[in-house]
């Protein structure tokens, strides 16, 4: 092994006398990939953003040794971390839309990086950024370089922070969670690239809570919980022959390769409370609930929501984007279709289509058997309950000054009260039926975790009773255990209620794990579609097939059966 360019030995990092790193000790060497895994919450990120002195405000760092390129990290003034920065390292950070100026192109974020660290004028400048923008996949370069983040899909963004990352040819990349919002050809292609960079001597930290992410790319790996390393070793070592309880645990509920219906977290998540179930006769007519009509229960496969023909447009920069073209399937009582496809290629625009949130310029919906779209809005209103939704963001889908308590309340009662006294017994019902105690009512969706706060959605979404949830990427944000209880959690509901799901994601693993059929979309058509155990076994269009190949792990683990 060459000389290392990041070595960190007993690194401890406090808040207020609260250790969350706690002895971690590892080294990166040029051409080398180190992967640290684990949950939130396991000083994973804070271990990285230590590297370029961006531990967080009122952090005490402490170390026998941080060193990058043989820098004395600890040592350097605020001046020549910044020149460390962008430079010596690049940052990829997890979350683009906060990371990327809302105000300005993201052609200029990484112009700017290379101003400050290449000798390039301006013309070679906007020639590079292009270049980068390519290499990191982004469709329409060009077109995407003179565009703000808020412009662009969450995929879209994280790819052109990644292409500022990279901009100034750093010798060591941090990699924090660089996946997390991306599909599965796109993130085959940021990883291969990491994997050239490696390739080519530069060294490379991988931070991620997706198994799967690191198991092609990463030379070693750390298990990281409650701030210090449990495991380390080779992909191979630590996933196929996992020695600590806590790796055994994130292997085990990889969704990749396990049948539909078959569980995946063996408990619930302690910090949610008990996993209540509704008591007996409670269901569609509960107490003050308002119902959203007298139709029967319908039986299993009873086709409940129907696309035909649905057609969308919109004008980007002076260009016509085709989000949806001819799109038809049915969703049925008791089973889900699962929904995949590349970021841009028109799934969540088909989500909005169905929920009425988007007009189609062609095609319609009915709703068990009736006109549903494109009825105006006040004619759908009455029948609105029966097609609820879980997005990918729950935080964002909250009023923040609200409690867990008047979000349910508005659900439960369609607007007409956020007050939670009148339906404390509906909410606390939801909560149980969820997985979360009671007491989570009094509280707000900032205070919670992740999991928590998708349980709630989850919860949300159930309140008046739907037939069809439109299911909108609900766990790709979440640690793979709390995506693992999530997932059963969606699953034992539609059971018990014999809901009809629109699954939208880019997981293969997810997809093939939660679905009875597959659809694939690309640039706004179905080109693939059937039952989720065959359709990828001789996939008849390109993009299938490369929607397959990218993704080895979900769909060939033959060994998790």
């Amino acid at each position: 092994m060459s000389d290392p360019v990041l070595s960190v030995k007993d690194l401890v990092v406090e808040f207020a006398g609260r250790r969350v790193v706690d002895g971690v000790s590892f080294q990166v060497a040029a051409g080398e990939c180190v992967a640290i895994v684990g949950e939130s919450g396991s000083g994973k990120s804070v271990t990285a953003r230590s590297i370029v002195g961006l531990a967080g405000e009122g952090a005490r760092v402490t170390a026998a040794e941080l060193t990058v390129g043989g820098q004395d990290v600890l040592a350097l003034s605020g001046r020549r971390l910044r020149s460390l920065r962008g430079g010596t390292v690049g940052l990829i950070a997890q979350d683009a839309l906060v990371s990327l100026d809302p105000l300005r192109p993201v052609g200029r974020e990484i112009g700017d990086t290379l101003a400050l660290h290449t000798g390039l004028d301006a013309a070679a400048r906007r020639a590079r950024t292009i270049e980068l923008l390519d290499r990191v996949g982004l469709p329409d370069a060009e077109l995407r370089a003179g565009q703000r983040p808020g412009q662009l899909s969450g995929g879209q963004r994280q790819r052109a922070l990644i292409a500022a990352g990279i901009a100034g040819e750093p010798r060591l990349v941090v990699a924090d969670e660089p996946t997390t919002a991306l599909d599965q050809p796109v993130q085959a292609g940021v990883l291969g690239l990491l994997g050239r960079l490696r390739d080519d001597g530069t060294g490379v930290l991988l931070i991620s809570h997706d198994l799967s992410v690191v198991l092609g790319i990463a030379d070693r790996v750390l298990v990281m919980t409650d701030g210090a390393v449990v495991e380390e070793g080779t992909p191979a070592e630590v996933f196929e022959r996992p020695r600590h309880p806590y790796t055994r645990k994130l292997v085990a509920a990889v969704p990749a390769g396990v049948p539909r219906g078959t569980p995946l977290s063996a408990a619930v998540d302690p910090a949610a409370g008990p996993a209540a179930r509704p008591p007996a006769g409670v269901g569609r007519t509960s107490g003050r609930r308002v119902a959203a009509d007298d139709a029967p229960m319908p039986a299993s496969g009873d086709t409940l929501l129907e696309a035909r023909g649905l057609a969308r447009t919109f004008q980007v920069g002076g260009r016509e984007i085709v989000a949806a073209r001819d799109v038809s399937f049915s969703l049925r009582a008791g089973r889900t279709l699962g929904l995949v496809g590349e970021s841009g290629s028109g799934k969540s625009t088909t989500a909005r289509l169905l929920i009425g949130l988007e007009r189609p310029d062609a095609g319609e919906v009915t709703l068990l058997g009736e006109p549903w779209i494109p009825l105006p809005e006040s004619r759908r209103r009455p029948r609105r309950p029966l097609v609820g939704a879980v997005s990918q963001d729950a935080l964002s889908s909250f009023d923040p000054r609200w409690t867990v308590g008047r979000v349910l309340a508005d659900a439960l009662t369609r607007g007409r009260t956020t007050r939670p006294g009148p339906v404390r017994a509906e909410i606390a019902e939801l909560l149980g039926t969820v997985g979360l105690d009671p007491a989570v009512a009094t509280r707000r969706p900032l205070h919670l975790s992740g999991g928590q706060r998708q349980r709630v959605a989850v919860a949300r979404a159930l309140a008046a009773d739907p037939r069809v949830l439109i299911l909108d990427e609900p766990v790709s944000a979440l640690d793979v255990s709390v995506q693992a209880q999530v997932l059963d959690l969606l699953d034992r509901v539609q059971r018990e209620r014999n809901l009809a799901y629109l699954l939208i994601t880019h997981d293969l693993g997810v997809a093939l794990h939660m679905s009875d059929e597959i659809a694939v979309m690309q640039e706004g058509r179905i080109v693939g579609s059937g039952p989720a155990a065959t359709v990828f076994d001789d996939p008849q269009h390109p993009y299938v097939r490369l929607l397959r190949d990218a993704s080895p792990i979900a769909v060939g683990r033959a060994d998790r059966g």
